[in-house]
């Protein structure tokens, strides 16, 4: 097994700050604040309220790659 990238070591901590440190307000506040960057990992052109577009071109592929890989998506909006 591969050492894990930054990006997986990234997507580790988010995952554990969402799930383990925030209540159900910041969570949701937590969601819509990354719901772009999600958005944006798998080419989908519209999130409400934001240009996921601008978002693509600044997220780096290593964390477009590994948010696909581990299939990450942003429920409850």
């Amino acid at each position: 097994m591969s050492a894990p990238t930054a990006a997986d070591r990234l997507l580790d901590k988010l995952r554990r700050l969402a799930t383990e440190s925030l209540d159900d307000e910041e969570r949701a506040l937590f969601a819509a604040l990354i719901a772009p960057a999600i958005a944006a990992a798998y080419g989908e052109a519209e999130v409400q309220g934001f240009d996921s577009m601008a978002v693509a071109t600044v997220l780096p592929s290593a964390l477009t790659d590994a948010i696909r890989e581990r299939q990450i998506t942003i429920q409850g909006l």
